[in-house]
């Protein structure tokens, strides 16, 4: 299954069933290649089939910010297919073994992180932030396998996979970030999460915590005039609206609320280069967005990678369906890599929020 994608949506999403293999050309890139050599390839093969990703470093560079080096992964990479299939079927996942993702950075190091972010809070460096941390597991299953047995925990609406040689990529993603067609972008941020209940009492009660916590509520609509801001650099004068301000999303183990956006493109923006001006997305850095990279590159220790990048793929038809790269896993030889996080306000309680964060990671546990 090399060089292989699939894409699966649910019943509520926009996204696509696809899968392809066999591309007949493909790029990757490193964080010192100019974005123009992706927006080169993708006009070039304007009219076919293509998948790829971009990491959050690839997107936090273009701010002109500095990031720390990607090891394994490129910082982008882009395939054209001849053909695809739409609607593919898959059998029942076979039984797999992984072990349980376990934090790599201690609890006093995600505290002591916290605190600066709330002192520079305090001074006025930022409103909110994305403070993330990954966890580690190991498989000896077969990629494909691992990749729909997640599946199979995460019914979510913009869920990829890709995979390359011995790397992989598992994003069982809830959020959008972009879908552009026939020149209208349309943006879905998430932001504000809640715990599902254990039962339809605590369920019912979680929900309207979520829909009543003003902390959850104005990380929410910082994110969305984040993201108003950004669509008004590439769409037509005027043409930026708030569709649906706070909406509910119910995922197997949390809730979430996400925002509408939308947007005439200018006519000389193509999809790609809307693409690469929107990241990373506002709802996985921070706000304001470049001093928020700023900090994430000084308190995070490590790459994020594809983690909270971007993954999706182009129609024949020029149509443009993009992720963000959360709860995503990537795979290397035997490792297993997942990130996991949040925004965090003047409001926020590191203990509320480090739990949070493994909350999010509950259903990739075996």
């Amino acid at each position: 299954m090399n060089n292989t994608v699939l894409f699966i949506g649910n019943e509520t999403s926009d996204w696509k069933n696809i899968s392809a293999s066999n591309p007949i050309d493909s790029l990757s890139l490193s964080l010192d290649d100019p974005p123009e050599k992706l927006v080169k390839f993708v006009k070039n093969y304007d009219g076919k089939f293509m998948a790829g990703f971009i990491s959050y470093e690839f997107g936090a560079k273009q701010l002109g910010v500095p990031v720390h080096e990607l090891t394994d992964f490129p910082a982008v990479h882009f395939r054209a297919y001849d053909s695809f299939e739409e609607n593919p079927t898959f059998g029942n996942p076979k039984k797999i073994k992984w072990d349980s993702f376990h934090p790599i950075i201690s609890k006093l190091d995600y505290n002591s992180g916290f605190a600066k972010i709330q002192s520079h809070i305090r001074s006025g460096d930022f409103y909110q932030i994305n403070f993330t941390h990954p966890l580690h597991s190991k498989t000896k299953a077969l990629p494909s396998d691992l990749f729909l047995n997640l599946r199979k925990n995460n019914h979510v609406g913009y869920s990829a996979f890709m995979e390359n040689d011995d790397l992989a990529i598992h994003s069982l993603s809830p959020e959008q970030f972009i879908k552009i067609e026939n020149g209208v972008i349309t943006a879905k941020p998430i932001k504000g999460t809640f715990p599902r209940g254990k039962s339809q009492m605590d369920d019912d009660r979680n929900l309207n915590l979520l829909l009543n916590s003003e902390k959850e509520q104005a990380e929410l609509y910082m994110i969305i005039d984040l993201l108003r801001n950004d669509l008004g650099k590439i769409c037509k004068t005027g043409s930026v609206q708030v569709l649906e301000s706070k909406s509910i999303q119910r995922l197997e183990k949390v809730f979430h609320t996400y925002g509408v956006i939308q947007g005439k493109l200018k006519n000389n923006t193509h999809p790609i280069q809307a693409l690469l001006s929107m990241s990373p997305g506002g709802s996985i850095s921070g706000c304001p967005k470049k001093r928020a990279c700023e900090i994430i590159y000084e308190l995070e220790p490590e790459s994020r990678g594809i983690y909270t990048g971007t993954i999706g793929y182009i129609l024949p038809d020029g149509t443009l369906n993009f992720n963000i790269a959360i709860r995503t896993v990537s795979q290397l030889g035997e490792t297993l890599k997942l990130g996991v996080g949040g925004g965090i306000t003047v409001d926020s309680n590191n203990e509320n929020e480090y739990d949070e964060s493994l909350t999010k990671a509950a259903s990739f546990q075996p």
